[in-house]
């Protein structure tokens, strides 16, 4: 995220580059399936450390001994990724956790999915139980591949309804394994000024969306974004970096930008050239501006820490946070969203 503020003496800029090697990988110590909604692309930015690091190697090298270090198995844990927003029913996905160094194939991705689970979303008044659902939507050619997932636990006429400033309780049971989570969505509803469109120098035809927040000094906040082209993106996507909170800017108004997001390991040829992280002049864009409770940034915030650093020889291990009470992994979230749409024109 770009951040500029009229009221604060210096910008702060929390951005991640869109230009990287994308890799295929799972996240921070196999603490997510490799199928999970959040699996998202790595970047392998080395530069001159990585320079350094190769410099130190040859005086090493007489010194090098082989080691051979036997990884014990990881424990197969299930992995719950769940949402509901406002004016919606629940969503969750129900897994299981895959090795780090397991085959990334479609056997492997179908035999991750946990299909007979029981999963009851509450608000206090009312109760949902969710049927195991398949999607009929036309898929992307790579779907097995992307954060694209046609297998997962909604209704298709719920009566738990996403609402500001309510709790809502999920219970999953997979093989008599009880697993629970409670989320709360923030309320009040705390929307974008404005939105548009800024070239980025030197090009005449990509660059990011920018948006004005001015952030109530009232209680702290905690937001995530998400963006999603017209007729070019299947769903929402979140770059990494999406996830932020108010510490730094409690109570002031600011101007801050995003890069595009982009699904996993895509294919898509804007994905994979120049126009990579960046939105495209006469792009219809909805941006999705989601306030999210503490719980919630913890894990967001976590996992994309994690997907920053991982491949980074010089990046720290980290565990995602989660909110998921019995043993399993993953995140029961609450987003209380506002929409904007936009045009993408160039803006002075």
């Amino acid at each position: 995220m770009r951040i500029d503020t009229q009221d604060i003496n210096r910008s702060v800029t929390i951005s991640q580059s869109a230009v990287g090697k994308k890799i295929k990988a799972r996240i921070a110590n196999c603490r997510l399936p490799i199928v999970i909604g959040l699996v998202t692309r790595l970047h392998l930015c080395f530069g001159r450390q990585a320079a350094a690091c190769l410099v130190a190697s040859v005086f090493l090298v007489s010194c090098e001994k082989n080691i051979n270090i036997t990884l014990p198995p990881a424990p197969s844990q299930v992995v719950i990724e769940g949402h509901i927003e406002t004016g919606q029913g629940a969503y969750v996905l129900v897994t299981r956790n895959s090795p780090y160094f397991s085959p990334l194939d479609t056997n492997a991705v179908l035999n991750s999915i946990i299909r007979d689970a029981t999963v009851i979303v509450s608000d206090g008044l009312h109760t949902d139980t969710l049927p195991f659902f398949i999607d009929i939507l036309p898929k992307p050619d790579n779907y097995l591949y992307t954060t694209y997932i046609p297998w997962y636990y909604k209704k298709a006429s719920p009566t738990v309804i996403g609402q500001p400033g309510k709790t809502y309780n999920l219970v999953v049971i997979v093989n008599g394994q009880k697993f629970t989570s409670t989320t709360t969505m923030p309320n009040p509803v705390i929307k974008l000024d404005s939105v548009w469109f800024k070239l980025q120098p030197p090009s005449d035809s990509l660059g990011f969306v920018w948006a004005h927040l001015s952030d109530p000094a009232a209680e702290q906040n905690y937001y995530r974004w998400y963006a999603k082209r017209i007729n070019k993106d299947k769903k929402f996507l979140a770059p990494i970096g999406a996830t932020f909170n108010d510490k730094f800017i409690n109570g002031q108004s600011f101007d801050f930008a995003y890069d595009r997001g982009s699904e996993p390991n895509s294919t898509a040829a804007d994905d994979n050239n120049a126009e990579a992280g960046y939105f495209k002049i006469h792009d219809t864009v909805v941006v999705k501006f989601c306030s999210i409770d503490l719980a919630s940034y913890n894990f967001y915030s976590s996992y994309e820490a994690a997907a920053a650093s991982n491949g980074n020889p010089f990046g720290s291990p980290s565990n995602i946070k989660t909110n998921i009470v019995g043993g399993g992994l993953g995140i029961w979230a609450g987003f209380t969203t506002s929409f904007d749409t936009l045009v993408d024109k160039p803006h002075p």
